[in-house]
């Protein structure tokens, strides 16, 4: 069982109480006093003959009524536990995560990230995603790692933006405005549907560094492994330490109690709530926790699978609620040797 099932056990609906049960015996016994024979019979045979068929009816009536109080204390609807709030889900994740191993000479992450946006003509959204896979030696963080780079192209974004899609020839390539951006490739003028090779990438000049906070790290072992140790190190306020809690337990190769702090540290924030279980855009279900921007409106949701804890997926949605993009993780591992990469292109 995992712990996010527990919790919800402890929640679970209580049995009847005990005045219930009192209430339907009492019941029970005022339907077998009604079906006893008066007293005084003239015939003694008659009244064995009574007598016996009284025990038949008591018999049948204490079925009976036993069924009707049980159908009394059952046809009640049920009360449904209530969802798990942020800081429940976000608790049981660390719990996991804090038990999850995390040794090997080489940590390899592949993440899935993906865009959201209209068309030229503003007829469909389509999703435009590229594959990023990261090894990086885990003696020391200023040593050589490798990226797998790998353009996975552009589809309709959901099947009534395949419909109009459709509609409007099923085309292959866009074509947008210089400066208006239009997928992954900031300032692109021609968006393409089709697929590229994977390449990969000797990264030498890179000293590993946190994301957002711009802090050397050049040991695994010098991540805090507290909620407190890590509010200092990625940044005191609740708006930047959301943002880079996120990208901080998708994207690095946290110990695992590196990781479970980070969801205690999240789980203490103000405006964090639970969205109970969604569906990622690699089709994974988890329990999704989101933070919403007082500034824009617009919110970052987290996806932890509530089994394992690990990290599925970091989305972005527009006020509306509209998905706008998504980081994903595909696959996180802890390995003996590098794998062999594709094409690789040693550093310049």
């Amino acid at each position: 069982m995992d712990d996010l099932s527990a919790v919800r056990e402890l929640l679970a609906p209580p049995g009847p109480s005990r005045e219930t049960v009192a209430r339907g015996r009492d019941r029970l016994l005022t339907e077998i006093a009604r079906d006893r024979p008066p007293r005084g019979a003239h015939d003694r045979p008659a009244r064995k003959r009574v007598r016996a068929a009284r025990w038949a009816t008591f018999g049948l009536g204490l079925a009976s009524a036993g069924a009707a109080v049980a159908v009394v204390l059952s046809s009640a609807p049920p009360v449904e536990a209530p969802p798990p709030d942020a800081r429940t889900v976000l608790l049981a994740a660390a719990t996991s995560a804090a038990r999850q191993p995390a040794e090997g000479a080489w940590w390899g992450n592949k993440l899935i990230r993906g865009v959201r946006f209209r068309d030229p003509g503003d007829r469909y959204t389509l999703e435009q995603t590229a594959a990023e896979e990261t090894w990086l030696p885990t003696g020391k963080m200023t040593d050589p790692h490798w990226l797998v780079l790998r353009y996975l192209g552009v589809k309709p974004a959901t099947p009534e933006d395949e419909a109009a899609w459709r509609a409007d020839g099923s085309p292959t390539h866009w074509s947008y405005p210089y400066g208006t951006g239009g997928g992954l490739g900031g300032d692109s003028y021609e968006v393409e549907a089709a697929p590229g090779e994977a390449r990969s990438f000797e990264q030498e000049d890179v000293d590993w560094r946190l994301l957002a906070a711009g802090r050397p790290l050049t040991r695994m072992a010098e991540l805090p492994a507290t909620p407190e140790g890590l509010r200092a190190l990625l940044g005191p306020g609740d708006r930047e330490l959301m943002t880079n809690l996120g990208s901080f337990v998708l994207e690095m190769p946290v110990p695992a109690g590196t990781r479970a702090a980070a969801y205690r540290l999240m789980a203490s924030l103000p405006g964090v709530t639970a969205q109970g279980r969604v569906t990622d855009a690699l089709g994974r279900t988890g329990e999704a926790i989101a933070y919403r921007d007082p500034a824009d409106g617009s919110a970052r949701r987290l996806i932890v699978d509530d089994a394992t804890g690990a990290p599925l997926a970091l989305e972005t949605l527009a006020p509306s609620g509209e998905l706008t993009g998504f980081t994903a993780v595909a696959e996180s591992v802890w390995a003996d040797r590098r794998p062999d990469l594709p094409n690789p292109e040693p550093a310049s």
